[in-house]
């Protein structure tokens, strides 16, 4: 069976069971399973916003309080990206590449992320071109993430597809 004859898209089933496998960094990873667990984490990422911006009482004119906040809301938002390690090493062994790099680059980006929100919120003046070099780091990581996958099997295992 061939890449392009894969039958198994974009599901739910499929982004629960990528989900399921957040610490598993063996073996290969369709991009459909990618797809799947980015839109179960984007739905995540919504409600997370809507109960926090639309639930919550307003929170007081307290510096420090706010502070608090944000840190929660930033927490529980990382926290829906944890899956997306397995994911991301599996995701690169079927293209064929080794997983160091991109988790370097995602780090990169959930750093550049923080930095900039840090900024935002006044704390502290900035890393000079983090943000931007985050945002470079992440458009590389999905080029890599979506790129077609090796056909066959490689060093990392059999062919997600063919089983």
């Amino acid at each position: 069976m061939t890449a392009a004859s894969y039958r198994d898209g974009v599901s739910l089933r499929n982004g629960l069971r990528a989900i399921g496998q957040s610490f598993v960094f063996q073996g290969r990873s369709t991009r459909s399973e990618l797809t799947s667990a980015l839109i179960l984490i984007a739905i995540g990422e919504l409600v997370l916003f809507l109960a926090f911006h639309f639930f919550h009482p307003p929170t007081p004119l307290n510096v420090a309080l706010f502070w608090r906040r944000v840190a929660v809301e930033e927490g529980l938002a990382l926290l829906l990206f944890l899956p997306l390690i397995g994911l991301i090493v599996r995701r690169l062994h079927d293209v064929g590449l080794p997983a160091i790099p991109g988790l370097v680059l995602a780090a990169i980006g959930v750093a550049g992320d923080l930095d900039r929100t840090q900024v935002a919120m006044g704390l502290y003046p900035g890393v000079p071109l983090l943000p931007t070099a985050g945002q470079v780091a992440l458009v590389v990581l999905a080029v890599a993430l979506y790129w077609s996958p090796a056909s066959g099997g490689n060093r990392f295992g059999p062919d997600p597809r063919a089983a």
